[in-house]
């Protein structure tokens, strides 16, 4: 059981975030206002009729496949009327947040702990007790709760209708059970013991998934890693549950798009705008003058993309047409194929500029992973600078953390957060990449950074 001294300093952990974003929430007039991604009106829908769509003019409503499921889900809870409040959206952001720093500060605690532990030391609990109090991590899981509540990226995004606020507390969720998992398992016994961990793994993950497709990758991977890292059978039948576990998630899922749509989605409708939206010519000419450090004007693209059923966006001829005037729109065209039409456009567009694609590849990860933001129109300066200096800061405490550690950091339990970065980094490689797509990641990313500073305790023989 945790001390008194560790419930306090957790207690404050999350207090000092419910204040933090609470107070970014109440200082932002324009907190929870816009909704970009449709979340809030896909809630509605789903509170007032029980679909999981849009609600037309004449109040029929659509069922959809162009957005996950949970967290308009989610909303949907806050909306007793029918309508959600910006009181409601702030209380389920602020929810996640407080969940999102005990998480992280559990984590990190226990991380501190095999750091310190000397490699004789048969495990992460008995370690635990041969440590001074003032050694327990207690104060590192603080900073990195308060890295994360101050994140940039997760600070703006807590403002927002969207996905990144619940992103990041399944993820970090998923990493601390990961790294807890063998410690308790060789401290317990009982079959209990044994499926606990694979069940819980297997259940966010699922929820992950279930939040954005794009984490299915990261559970097949933490699947495949789990019988490499115990070399057992216990690896392999966790793995197996694990695995069945996400696969009722995206049976299910695919099993409603099929039901409701025609067609087996077991991702989204939006995969094929986003990867079009990566690849595409205005974006390739973008890339091929070299116009470093100028944003690109995606406004060519809009343009042409709004008339896409006025010609063939698959040829190139289609993107070097001025179009101007008002879009029409092709009302036998259904979501599953107007998504098709995109990844097809988009892959003539690669299949056209293979050498481009391969740059677009490193500037999609170099965006993904630059600690400054883009310079743009409404965007202050000294700010973007301070954002930079941030994480180049986070950066250089995660390079000394690696170096330092980097026998350990590369074990078994810490496979989640570097098997995460992999992910991110393979599927916004390819698909529309910015600093934004990298916020599921940044509490592991604060853990890491606060990392650098702890070191190793003799052994005690």
């Amino acid at each position: 059981m945790p001390s008194r001294s560790t419930l306090r300093m957790l207690l404050l952990a999350i207090g000092l975030t419910l204040s933090i974003r609470g107070l970014a929430t109440f200082l932002d007039p324009d907190a929870f206002a816009a909704d970009p991604d449709a979340y809030r009106v896909i809630a509605k829908t789903l509170r007032q009729s029980g679909v999981f769509g849009l609600t037309g003019a004449d109040g029929s409503t659509r069922p959809i496949a162009f957005r996950p499921p949970l967290y308009p889900w989610l909303l949907s809870i806050g909306m007793p009327g029918g309508q959600a409040s910006r009181l409601a959206v702030a209380t389920l952001h602020l929810v996640l947040a407080a969940l999102t720093s005990c998480f992280v500060f559990l984590a990190t605690r226990h991380y501190v702990v095999q750091l310190r532990a000397a490699g004789r030391t048969t495990d992460g609990l008995q370690a635990w007790r041969k440590l001074p109090a003032c050694d327990s991590g207690d104060r590192l899981g603080l900073a990195a709760a308060l890295l994360t509540a101050i994140d940039p990226i997760l600070l703006r995004q807590s403002v927002e209708v969207m996905t990144e606020t619940l992103a990041a507390t399944l993820t970090v969720a998923v990493i601390w059970m990961w790294s807890r998992w063998d410690a308790e398992d060789a401290t317990t016994t009982g079959q209990r013991a044994s499926i606990f961990f694979p069940l819980g793994i297997g259940s966010l993950l699922a929820l992950a998934y279930l939040c954005r497709p794009t984490f299915l990758v990261w559970a097949v991977l933490l699947v495949l890693a789990t019988p490499i890292r115990f070399r057992n059978r216990r690896g392999v039948r966790s793995a197996l549950l694990i695995a069945s576990i996400v696969a009722l998630a995206v049976g299910g899922w695919t099993w409603r798009n099929t039901r409701v749509l025609g067609h087996p989605i077991w991702a989204t409708t939006h995969g094929g705008y986003t990867l079009l939206l990566a690849n595409n010519e205005s974006f390739y000419r973008y890339l091929s003058e070299g116009q470093f450090g100028q944003a690109w004007d995606a406004t060519s693209f809009l343009n042409a993309y709004a008339h896409r059923y006025e010609g063939d966006p698959r040829e190139a001829a289609f993107w070097r047409r001025d179009w101007t005037g008002a879009p029409s729109y092709d009302a036998t065209v259904s979501e599953f194929d107007d998504d098709r039409l995109c990844y097809e456009s988009a892959v003539a567009t690669i299949t056209r500029h293979p050498s481009v694609f391969a740059w677009s590849v490193v500037v999609r990860v170099g965006r993904l992973w630059s600690p400054f933001p883009h310079a743009v129109a409404g965007r202050s300066t000294p700010a973007a600078l301070a954002v930079g200096v941030f994480y180049i800061a986070l950066y250089v405490a995660v390079i000394v953390t690696v170096v330092r550690h980097r026998r350990r950091v590369f074990a078994g339990r810490w496979w989640a957060i570097w098997l995460l970065a992999i992910t991110l980094t393979g599927v916004h490689a390819v698909y529309w990449s910015n600093l934004r797509m990298r916020a599921p990641i940044m509490p592991a990313i604060a853990i890491l950074a606060v990392c650098s500073v702890v070191g190793k305790q003799p052994a005690d023989d």
